[in-house]
């Protein structure tokens, strides 16, 4: 009976003891206290709102404000329950963390980059093959260009010479002759269907003529300029 009320005894004792430290602790949380920070600022009527290895967030009158223990007076570091050596481990912990996250960041980071550049590679590949089609469309037009010029140049010499023959020296009618030196004005009869025809044919196909001429030049210029910017994306894909 005496162990059993010895042992009963020292159960309440201890018991009592880890309420006081409850208590303590309880107490040091949501007692307000005017904290002096190294800096000379005070947080007026400060609670805990929240701790770690580093530090302590107090709640004041001018709002909430983390405070490391480094800046805490030694009563008060030992008070809020500083311990150096977890505060050293929890650093270490948030550094590793940090390197970590910029590694992957890093990697991340290469990663997009060597897609991108391998994007960029694909874009200047589509767009030289686009350009190459572009520079051949080209090369047809002017080349079917260049037989319609060379066919209404032939027509027009035809019907220019046969025009001429047709001339009367003898009568005093004149008309407008396009002829290998130049538009001239010919003299010519009255009443001849064929050389009014020929006449119309002549001035039909030389106006095509010139056209056809202009196209060819349009067409060489764009294809120049065309195998110009060919080159550039040939060269600045490497």
């Amino acid at each position: 009976m005496k162990h059993t009320a010895y042992f009963a005894v020292l159960a309440a004792l201890l018991f009592a003891g880890a309420a006081v430290f409850a208590a303590d602790t309880d107490k040091a949380k949501v007692d307000k206290h005017d904290i002096t920070l190294k800096s000379g600022k005070v947080l007026k009527d400060a609670v805990v709102l929240n701790k770690k290895p580093t530090g302590v967030t107090f709640g004041h009158k001018d709002g909430a404000t983390f405070v490391s223990y480094a800046d805490m007076s030694v009563k008060a570091r030992n008070y809020f329950g500083y311990d150096p050596d977890e505060a050293a481990s929890y650093e270490k912990k948030i550094e590793d963390q940090k390197k970590a996250n910029r590694k992957a960041a890093e990697k991340q980071k290469a990663k997009e980059k060597k897609q991108q550049t391998e994007q960029d590679k694909r874009n200047r590949e589509r767009r030289i093959t686009q350009q190459e089609q572009t520079v051949r469309k080209l090369e047809l037009q002017l080349e079917e260009a260049r037989k319609k010029l060379e066919n209404a140049e032939k027509t027009v010499s035809q019907d220019r010479s046969a025009l001429v023959s047709t001339v009367s020296n003898n009568n005093n009618s004149r008309v407008c002759v396009d002829t290998p030196w130049g538009v001239n004005r010919v003299k010519t009869s009255n009443n001849s269907a064929v050389r009014n025809k020929l006449m119309k044919e002549v001035d039909t196909l030389s106006v095509k003529r010139d056209n056809y001429a202009q196209d060819v030049i349009d067409l060489q210029l764009k294809l120049e300029s065309a195998q110009k910017t060919l080159e550039k994306l040939k060269e600045s894909n490497g």
